[in-house]
């Protein structure tokens, strides 16, 4: 039996996002300005193989519950660390300017731990649904994804905050910072289709049902919101509204990584101290020696 629309995709998704995931590893440990930015990229490509995986092997064994419950936990929680990536850029673009701003150093930290708390619901409240029995402890965890959902909204709410921030403060920020910025303008509009799929995902119905006390994997109604379940034989919405909205936002992400040089700004940066420094040196100098420099 070969694999479904759904299927493919999630080999493609394999195919992608394996490579991504050491790219960003190297480019985590290789630049550090952008750190935090590559390391959630990683966290998503661990999450998106996680989902890949099991999305196939599922295919090959559509009964087993666990299976489908982890793709659809992978699906819904990758939201999160592409998010935090986008945090974790606007921290690069805030350095050497605006990163002592209350936004910076108290905003970033907030929307990060939302994030994180998101993250850690939608696993919890996925991997406690494959134990439950009755529908009253499914809809308990059911709760905890949507919990993790409004985390995630608040998390976007946040980093929109933050980037109308730094444009109102774009003649503080470094030259080639503010190619970042534009790059991370550039994603907002894909992340809003991105979190509204995953609201309409989450509120749709249920994947399984249960019959005396075990619990079936179906598929869901395709009208209404059941066309934006994880589960749904309808693809075309979820490959367009999920997989490509995150594709394009890594691959702005990765071409702005690799060519927007930020390194020449710190070397930069480096010799403006070196130079304050040696004036304030020259100037301590004339003094002790009685020297009275006029200002130019």
């Amino acid at each position: 039996m070969g694999l479904d629309a759904r299927g493919i995709i999630a080999a493609v998704q394999i195919a992608t996002y394996g490579p991504l995931l050491f790219v960003a590893v190297f480019l985590a440990w290789w630049e550090r300005d952008r750190r935090m930015g590559w390391a959630f990229l990683g966290v998503l490509s661990v999450l998106r193989l996680m989902g890949g995986m099991t999305h196939v092997l599922s295919e090959y064994n559509p009964t087993n519950v666990a299976e489908r419950t982890i793709y659809i936990i992978a699906e819904g929680a990758g939201q999160g660390p592409l998010l935090a990536a986008t945090l974790g850029f606007l921290r690069t673009v805030s350095q050497h300017s605006l990163d002592k701003t209350f936004v910076f150093s108290r905003g970033i930290i907030v929307c990060a731990l939302s994030g994180a708390t998101g993250v850690i619901l939608a696993i919890i409240g996925g991997a406690r649904g494959t134990s439950a029995t009755t529908w009253d402890e499914y809809d308990d965890n059911v709760t905890l994804r949507h919990v993790a959902i409004i985390l995630f909204i608040i998390l976007f709410s946040g980093m929109l905050c933050i980037v109308m921030y730094c444009w109102m403060n774009w003649k503080r920020i470094l030259r080639y910072r503010r190619r970042l910025l534009i790059a991370i303008t550039m994603t907002v509009p894909l992340l809003l289709v991105r979190i509204i799929y995953g609201v309409l995902s989450a509120w749709g119905p249920a994947t399984v049902t249960f019959v005396g006390g075990h619990q079936v994997p179906v598929h869901p109604s395709d009208s209404g919101l059941g066309k934006f379940s994880a589960a749904s034989s309808q693809w075309g919405i979820y490959f367009v509204m999920s997989v490509m909205m995150e594709y394009i936002a890594v691959a702005i992400y990765l071409l702005g990584g690799v060519l927007i040089p930020l390194r020449k700004e710190t070397s930069y940066e480096s010799e403006k101290s070196d130079g304050d420094y040696g004036s304030g040196y020259r100037d301590a100098i004339n003094k002790k020696n009685g020297v009275v420099v006029e200002p130019a």
